[in-house]
């Protein structure tokens, strides 16, 4: 992820239990624990590294089960610093398993996939925190798009209600048929022009001259009707996800001219909700959230 600021968990201490209570450990235990935490191991803000797979005993007081995750509002996991420690271990690890194909082991994205940055601001799709109007982001809106998927064929899915329509007719997907036939409202020219327009929102090499002419057609709601979607200013509507037409490196599908405007796009993503666990898909969702660049803060009840 709405102007969305973009996407995805607070990462709660996890107390231990104190260094007398701790067994003895031999000399080359005590080397060990020396060591830097290796990268399967997380270290909650002022706890110690946890393990990806933690031990029968570090459960308890300090650290929840994963199966107490199940039923607990995926909002309220993050006010605990047991569940929230929890929802990081297990989250982390159903990502690597479904999730990393396509969004990158560091979340960053995929141009070959098309998928997006999950680390940045842009949040993609609508919030539903009625204070803020959807503007504030939470794990529930995660939540949401990992459970129904994006144009998967759930109705619950996101991005049902619009996707990059193909201004030529040749190119458009069945759904798109469906609903706007194989009318045609530009001409390749202007196709060209529109195009141009993007390339300079971006501040790449464009013509002026037909960039002036796109403009006009981005906000003709009879002819390219691009700011129906995209807004006036071309910044995106995060309620619909799409895409910020002034920041070329947010494009899933490239920004050069041949990747602009012609083919339209409807990209799909798969709905997880029957193939998680309860508390995986809760704990995916916190894991998500918490690695945005920005999070946004709870509203208080």
């Amino acid at each position: 992820m709405p102007k969305i600021i973009a996407r995805t968990l607070l990462v709660c201490p996890l107390l231990m239990l104190s260094a007398c209570n701790q067994p003895q450990v031999n000399d080359s235990q005590a080397a060990a624990a020396t060591q830097p935490a290796t990268e399967t191991r997380q270290t909650p803000a002022g706890g110690h590294p946890l393990g990806a797979a933690p031990s029968d005993d570090e459960y308890g007081e300090f650290l929840a089960r994963p199966a107490e995750l199940a039923n607990v509002p995926v909002n309220d996991i993050i006010k605990s610093i047991r569940l929230n420690a929890d929802a990081m271990v297990v989250g982390k690890n159903v990502y690597d398993k479904n999730c990393a194909a396509c969004h990158g082991a560091d979340l960053k994205g995929s141009k070959e996939a098309h998928a997006p940055d999950l680390t940045d601001e842009d949040w993609r799709f609508s919030g539903d925190e009625l204070p803020s109007g959807g503007g504030n982001k939470l794990p529930s809106d995660v939540e949401w798009t990992v459970r129904y998927g994006v144009r998967s064929g759930n109705p619950n899915a996101r991005g049902v209600e619009a996707d990059m329509l193909a201004f030529d007719p040749q190119y458009r997907n069945q759904h798109d048929l469906e609903d706007y036939g194989r009318i045609k409202t530009v001409t390749p020219q202007d196709i060209d022009d529109l195009a141009e327009y993007v390339l300079q929102l971006t501040r790449q090499p464009a013509d002026a001259k037909k960039a002036t002419h796109g403009k006009e057609l981005f906000l003709d709601n009879a002819k390219g009707n691009c700011f129906d979607c995209h807004e006036e200013d071309a910044t995106g509507n995060p309620a619909l996800g799409s895409t910020n037409l002034t920041r070329n490196e947010r494009f899933l599908y490239g920004s050069d001219k041949p990747s602009i405007v012609t083919k339209g796009r409807r990209g799909v993503m798969p709905a997880f909700g029957d193939k998680l666990k309860p508390e995986e898909l809760k704990a995916v969702s916190v894991y998500v959230w918490s690695q945005a660049a920005f999070i946004p803060q709870l509203s208080k009840s």
